[in-house]
């Protein structure tokens, strides 16, 4: 029941959003040098980066709300510096964000004038602090519920993601103490939380733990919300960016509460398209 309820509500966000479009004429997945979820400097990014942009369109109907051509300018959901940005607003309390832009190319600044899909509204640039030259940053945020959606979930998908690394599987207790599955086969029962060896680019869109066939965890890079002044991801339950990215090398699949007895232990990794990758251990639990 868990398992399709949390289809149902990503379904249901999809079938809200699909009217997007990249905020570029043209988008090539080598392109994307940053994804949303992935650890960025203390927290996980909010936004996707592409590279080798040059004009920037609107990716839906909406009015132009903010102009950013100060680079140390922040909001709650913006902690690094945007550099030049148009912040525009949508319908359904929607904002779409572009930023890293060419201060000199602005093409609106009007709110009152609206703007229409797939209208050129910049060309990317080198104001915020990109890796490469000519970088869009893209963010959508939902003001209603404090969250920043991300955005591969509305934009059309591309044909090729990074493949995914999936290393050093590891169980820590409670108390910090790390197993490396490969090895550790038997535990003591009480609550562990899973990890892999974080990728540099790569990021699942969705890990989930099973015990026996039963699901116990889901974290799902649906959305990152604000909530007690922590980013948190959501899923069956939320977590803040510290424990998703308890350190430099390690990203968090998940918890789960062993008891006595014999388990298969299942831990799946799905990407944005619903291809999955599963990897199974038989375990013992005293």
């Amino acid at each position: 029941m868990k398992k399709i309820f949390s289809t149902a509500i990503t379904f249901s966000l999809f079938a809200n959003l699909f009217c997007f479009d990249w905020p570029l004429q043209k988008v090539e997945s080598s392109q994307i040098t940053g994804y949303f979820g992935q650890k960025n400097s203390i927290i996980p990014s909010t936004s996707i980066t592409i590279s080798d942009a040059d004009e920037v369109i609107s990716s839906d109907v909406g009015n132009t709300l903010i102009v950013i051509e100060d680079s140390t300018d922040d909001t709650d959901f913006f902690p690094s510096a945007l550099g030049t940005a148009i912040i525009m607003s949508q319908e359904d309390n929607l904002l779409c964000v572009y930023s890293n832009l060419d201060r000199y190319s602005i093409r609106t600044k009007n709110s009152t004038k609206q703007i229409e899909k797939g209208e050129i509204i910049a060309k990317a640039g080198k104001s915020g602090y990109q890796k490469k030259e000519n970088s869009l940053n893209f963010q959508l945020i939902d003001t209603k519920e404090r969250k920043a959606i991300n955005p591969l979930t509305i934009l059309p998908q591309i044909s090729n993601l990074p493949a995914l690394s999936i290393s050093n599987l590891q169980v820590r207790n409670k108390n910090g103490v790390a197993y490396d599955l490969q090895y550790a086969k038997n535990f003591n029962a009480g609550l562990f939380r899973l990890y892999f060896k974080r990728n540099e680019l790569a990021v699942p869109y969705k890990t989930s733990i099973l015990l026996n066939g039963e699901l116990s965890d889901e974290i799902v890079l649906n959305s990152i919300n604000q909530e007690g002044g922590k980013c948190n991801i959501m899923g069956i339950k939320n977590y803040s960016a510290a424990e998703i990215y308890p350190d430099d090398k390690y990203m968090m699949i998940g918890e789960a509460h062993l008891k006595p007895g014999k388990f298969t232990l299942s831990l799946l990794f799905s990407d944005i398209k619903g291809e999955t990758r599963q990897i199974n251990y038989n375990i013992t639990v005293y």
